[in-house]
C-alpha cells in the first residue's frame, strides 16, 4: 500500500472531532500535524491515507455535519492546498503593495 496526503482546512478547531470520526472508522489513516498559526481564522490538519482511497469516502466518514459546521475544505496535493485562498487572505496596505510592486519590477529587470 502507498500513502498519499489529504490536507484539510476549516474554520474553528475541528481537529478533535475529525480525529474521533476517523479513529472509529474502518479507513486506514494516519494523522499528521501542522504548526498552529495565530494569524489565521483557519485551522489546518493533514492525514495520510491509502492512495487508492476515494476522497468522497473520506468525507463521508467524517460526516456532513462536521464538514458543514467547520466549512472544511479538502486538498489532495500540497500545491492545491498552497494555492487555496488562505495564502492570499492577508491584505496589504497601499504602501506595502507599492513596495511589493517595486520589487517585482526590479525582479523583471534581472531576468
Amino acid at each position: 500500500m502507498n500513502w498519499s496526503t489529504i490536507y484539510i482546512k476549516g474554520l474553528g478547531d475541528f481537529r478533535a472531532e475529525v480525529k474521533r470520526k476517523l479513529e472509529h472508522s474502518r479507513l486506514n489513516v494516519m494523522p499528521g500535524s501542522f504548526g498552529a498559526s495565530t494569524e489565521s481564522p483557519h485551522t489546518y490538519d493533514l492525514y495520510w491515507v491509502d492512495d487508492k482511497m476515494d476522497l468522497r469516502d473520506f468525507k463521508k466518514t467524517i460526516g456532513a455535519r462536521i464538514v458543514w459546521k467547520y466549512r472544511l475544505r479538502f486538498y489532495r496535493s500540497l500545491e492545491e492546498f498552497m494555492a487555496s485562498h488562505h495564502v492570499h487572505s492577508r491584505k496589504f496596505s497601499p504602501d506595502e503593495q507599492r513596495r511589493i510592486d517595486s520589487i517585482r519590477e526590479k525582479a523583471k529587470e534581472w531576468d
